[in-house]
């Protein structure tokens, strides 16, 4: 959450649980890694903290520290890979959208749901493979509205402001059965009255991981192993951003978080990291304007450029249909070069 004048995602990963605890073991293949060390880094995560593994960080604030930050934070993650198209396109899409509800937002959430339709039918008209699509809605924190027994970081938003949005035709995710742009206008109207600890990666990697993807989860059924995954992320602050004492964001670091997701997929190809996030200056933010501003998104655009489709735009651009417009390009390029698993 932006404090304004209203108020204020190469590595394997394998995870056991172990008396109460989740060890999640990252191995090195090439006895390479972040730091130059091979070997293996293991980090222990709580089973008893209220919003599951990824929910909240251990490590050090960003904004604590007393570097001065450009556009990056130094590390610029693996080589983008020169991935040759080809291959069988894909037919089915997962797009999941993670939509910041804190406080400051409101302006953003409009100018995403203003831009969906076009972002959706222009991913139809340039994917001519794809049949098939599952669109689901994620806040930045275990969101209010929902049904109790789906009140947790990363489950589908299927209640929102303007009243019950599902259950949909498929459950809790928008499918071709339902109509798109009134169903995603219902689930992204998310309000902002969320939490200012703003989660992005943990409620990704919640809302996609076995907790809730798996068969008896909240968001069962809408993440698939063989269709092209498009992420959407919509926050006017870092993924840890927030200097108040205990809000530290999600668990993890941007290389954690990249494997994570990638170990969840199984290929990093197929998946497409679109975000729409605080830039460094000069940006589209009016400085005379206390509801316009945002957060260099510095965590954020680590995870997303590690992607070989990964896409950072401003979040402060008044519309978002010319970048939706430009990741198309991208989408179509990972839908040609997609890998079946499996």
């Amino acid at each position: 959450m932006v404090h304004r004048i209203c108020s204020r995602l190469a590595l394997v990963s394998l995870t056991v649980a172990v008396l109460g605890c989740q060890q999640i073991v990252f191995v090195s293949d090439d006895g390479g890694g972040d730091d130059g060390d091979g070997g293996s880094t293991t980090i222990w995560v709580p089973d008893d903290q209220d919003e599951g593994g990824w929910a909240d960080q251990s490590s050090p604030n960003p904004e604590t520290s007393t570097a001065e930050l450009g556009d990056d934070d130094g590390d610029d993650g693996p080589p983008k890979l020169d991935v040759p198209g080809g291959g069988p396109a894909c037919s089915l899409v997962d797009l999941l959208f993670v939509i910041d509800d804190s406080s400051s937002m409101l302006a953003e959430q409009n100018n995403l749901i203003a831009s969906f339709d076009g972002f959706v039918q222009g991913i139809q008209e340039n994917l001519d493979e794809a049949n098939d699509y599952h669109v689901g809605v994620v806040t930045t924190d275990a969101y209010a509205l929902n049904d109790p027994s789906c009140r947790s970081l990363g489950a589908l938003v299927t209640a929102a402001e303007l009243g019950p949005c599902g259950p949909w035709a498929a459950g809790r995710f928008i499918t071709l059965a339902d109509e798109l742009e009134p169903a995603f206008v219902c689930a992204a109207s998310v309000g902002i009255e969320g939490d200012g600890d703003e989660r992005q990666v943990g409620a990704l990697l919640e809302a996609v991981g076995p907790s809730h993807a798996g068969e008896g989860g909240c968001n069962a059924g809408f993440l698939r192993d063989d269709a092209l995954l498009v992420v959407v992320l919509v926050s006017d602050e870092d993924d840890g951003g927030s200097s108040i004492p205990g809000e530290d964001g999600s668990f993890g670091e941007p290389q954690q978080w990249f494997d994570a997701l990638v170990d969840i997929k199984g290929v990093e190809t197929n998946v497409v990291m679109l975000g729409l996030i605080g830039v460094a200056p000069p940006n589209a933010c009016d400085p005379n304007d206390p509801y316009e501003l945002s957060k260099p998104g510095y965590r954020l655009r680590n995870l997303i450029e590690r992607f070989s489709y990964g896409e950072v735009g401003d979040v402060c651009i008044d519309d978002y249909g010319p970048f939706f417009g430009q990741a198309l390009g991208l989408i179509k390029a990972a839908c040609e070069s997609f890998t079946p698993v499996g």
